[in-house]
């Protein structure tokens, strides 16, 4: 098994992750903490010698149990943020996905992550992203009107 890309020093971490964007109906596919209120996409750390788009594939097989096809591209973010005490800088590749198979993933579920029992995969429609928490926080407001372009985020939590 390879190593996350994911350095971690006395005073600061370093990681790189993808994560998916997959809309269907009005609605795009989230994750939260079971009794959370944070909405995240489904996605997870680049391994060593792994592409972005591979770790986005399997990550969201482990998660999900789904099988995903790998669009575009959408947004590069920086985030500079404290884990816990240490400063931290994310890299994360946001792509366009879908499903191998729409079944894999039927719309009104509500079900836990295959991996965390703690985590809830569920539906949101977009039209009540602007009155949820949702990461990154640029999402509500760009996947109303996705770019033909690759954009790039930096941001300071």
């Amino acid at each position: 098994m390879q190593k996350d890309w994911l350095f971690i020093e006395e005073d600061h971490i370093c990681n790189f992750r993808a994560a998916g964007v997959l809309i269907r109906n009005d609605r795009m596919f989230m994750q939260r903490e079971k009794d959370g209120t944070e909405c995240a996409l489904p996605g997870g750390h680049v391994s060593f010698g792994e592409t972005a788009a591979q770790a986005l594939i399997r990550e969201y097989k482990e998660e999900t149990g789904a099988d995903i096809l790998c669009g575009r591209l959408l947004w590069v973010e920086e985030t500079f943020w404290k884990w816990g005490e240490r400063d931290a800088h994310t890299i994360t590749f946001y792509f366009l996905i879908s499903l191998q198979d729409d079944a894999d993933i039927p719309d009104g579920v509500a079900a836990s992550q295959k991996d965390n029992c703690n985590v809830l995969l569920e539906w949101v429609a977009l039209n009540k992203l602007p009155d949820l928490t949702v990461y990154p926080s640029f999402l509500a407001e760009k996947v109303k009107d996705i770019s033909d372009h690759i954009e790039h985020f930096v941001r300071y939590e």
